[in-house]
């Protein structure tokens, strides 16, 4: 039964429970409180009762005292009045005269039981007795027991001289009965004044239960609108605040004026709300910003991806003119063995192998020139790593300070608990991916920086090409005389040519991979490659996943209303 009760009580309002518990303690004290008082009631008019009796009990025996020593003083003053009478009858020795005029007397005095008449010579002169009735004689009969004690003697006199004795015997049963009656209404007195004491200490009681009750629903009565003023409202309308707080409403404010403990908790939640608004603020400005650049390391990895196609052509074109260089320098050979039939066309193929070593040149500087951008495209997606990483430290100390605001919050804070270990989680997500990134476009900037020291090596050779061909073009005036120089002058340039290919065939390979690896970054395939193939899609796929995360991020934070 009484866990039902706690149940039930648990169950209510604050304003019920506290009613509730009010209510219980106060009954609970009136309740002992009242049996207390009924037990000391009880207690003291039995106290009173008995202190009562004990008194009339005293007052009755002193003045049962009294009366005997007054019945006792009475008895004597008639013996002494019957002593003359007495006295006269016996000096007249008339006993039955003195027999009739006692006998009146004794009907008269109930308390008299007897009188015995004596002589002079102490022998019975007359007797009267009550036994039950008034009778008389010369002596009492044996059977006649009387109680000495209970009894006044004089001397019977007349004229001055003694002529005999009187002895009264009395009784004090009348006087007990008159005592014990006296008692008895004293008793029902007490009785009487004891039982209306009780009942107007009950009605008393009654009267103050009564008005302890009406007071009591007074005060309960007023306890419920004071808590309803004073406690139900402010819990109320923090209810509605923490709910709405729940639902990431971060633009709830309470206007407050108090300086009690609720306005200092009215004051703690618009501080909190304000911190989680700034927070939330902070957050989507930095999701939005890490968004940005995410698209723009998707156009960069686009960019380097149009690079690298454009030094593959750049290439292909180089090794298509060292090719023909190569060709060229063939026919130069085969010229010197005619040389002196084709002298003229040994001067044309060396102007056309001088002209086609600087186009070689100039085409080899684009390649180099395209190689630079792809380093600074490099570069630039190093610096937005480095914005990423910025701002995922930006966003980890900020889901930081929500956790530390939520935790202060206590538990109104624990819904943003969890979005603060959430937006952390994404922080921590973001900064591994951006370092990722980070060393994977160090990787390419590294392959890039050989990429450019190979087309620079190139570009030596094909200058050191046109020299040659410069060579050979100032020295037809003298070929005749220098033919087996200028053969072997040719086949060295037929060899470096051949080295100058087989190198620009290399790099045309080597671009072209570069190609198709950014290419797939840029477009996100998942094809299976080996080398540095792996290490663009994992570029890419780190740049997939923070856009991702950017986009999570940002659909987090708009929940909030701010």
């Amino acid at each position: 039964m009484k866990r039902k009760r706690f149940i039930f009580i648990r169950g209510r309002g604050i304003v019920a429970k506290i009613v509730a518990s009010a209510f219980g303690i106060i009954f609970a004290l009136l309740t002992v409180g009242g049996f207390l008082l009924v037990k000391y009631e009880t207690t003291l008019l039995e106290m009173f009762k008995n202190e009562f009796q004990n008194k009339i009990n005293h007052s009755i025996e002193v003045r049962k005292l009294d009366e005997e020593k007054n019945l006792h003083e009475n008895v004597k003053s008639n013996a002494e009045l019957l002593s003359g009478i007495c006295g006269a009858y016996l000096s007249a020795d008339e006993p039955d005269r003195l027999k009739k005029s006692l006998h009146p007397y004794m009907e008269r005095r109930l308390e008299i039981l007897a009188i015995s008449i004596l002589n002079e010579k102490k022998k019975p002169f007359a007797a009267i007795w009550r036994s039950p009735d008034v009778t008389h004689g010369d002596a009492f009969p044996d059977t006649f027991t009387l109680n000495d004690n209970l009894s006044v003697t004089v001397d019977a006199v007349y004229e001055k001289a003694v002529a005999g004795s009187i002895t009264v015997f009395y009784t004090d049963s009348v006087l007990a009965n008159k005592l014990w009656l006296l008692k008895g209404r004293s008793l029902m007195e007490s009785e009487r004044f004891y039982n209306m004491l009780h009942s107007r200490l009950n009605n008393a009681l009654i009267n103050s239960g009564v008005g302890v009750f009406i007071i009591l629903i007074i005060q309960i009565i007023s306890l419920v609108v004071l808590l309803r003023i004073l406690i139900l409202r402010p819990v109320n309308m923090v209810s509605d605040v923490t709910r709405r707080l729940a639902d990431f409403d971060l633009t709830v404010t309470v206007e407050t004026t108090r300086k009690d403990e609720i306005g200092k908790l009215f004051s703690a939640i618009n501080k909190m709300a304000s911190e989680f608004r700034k927070m939330v603020s902070d957050v989507k400005s930095g999701g939005k910003r890490l968004a940005s650049a995410s698209d723009q390391m998707t156009g960069n990895i686009s960019a380097i991806a149009l690079t690298a196609e454009e030094i593959s052509v750049n290439v292909r074109s180089v090794s298509d003119t060292t090719e023909q260089m190569s060709q060229n320098n063939n026919s130069i050979a085969s010229a010197v063995e005619e040389m002196s039939a084709s002298i003229n066309e040994v001067g044309k193929n060396a102007r056309d192998g001088s002209r086609i070593a600087e186009d070689a040149v100039v085409t080899a500087g684009k390649a180099g020139d395209a190689t630079a951008s792809l380093g600074e495209a490099a570069s630039r997606i190093g610096e937005v790593t480095e914005i990423i990483k910025k701002i995922a430290d930006k966003a980890g100390l900020l889901a930081l300070n929500a956790h530390i605001e939520a935790a202060s919050a206590g538990d109104a804070g624990k819904g943003f608990a969890v979005v603060a270990n959430e937006i952390k989680a994404f922080a921590n997500q973001i900064t591994r991916a951006a370092d990722d990134i980070a060393g994977r476009i160090s990787f390419m900037q590294e392959h890039t920086e050989q990429a450019v020291t190979g087309i620079n090596e190139v570009s030596d050779i094909i200058h050191k090409a046109n020299m040659s061909s410069e060579m050979i073009s100032y020295a037809l005036e003298e070929q005749m005389k220098a033919a087996e120089e200028i053969a072997s002058n040719a086949g060295q340039a037929n060899t470096r040519a051949g080295d100058i290919a087989v190198s620009m065939e290399e790099l045309a390979n080597g671009a072209m991979e570069m190609s198709m690896n950014v290419g797939m970054a840029a477009k996100g395939k998942q094809d299976e490659e080996e080398g540095d193939d792996a290490d663009v899609r994992h570029i890419d796929a780190s740049a997939s996943e923070v856009a991702r995360l950017a986009r999570e991020l940002l659909e987090l934070v708009e929940k909030f209303k701010v």
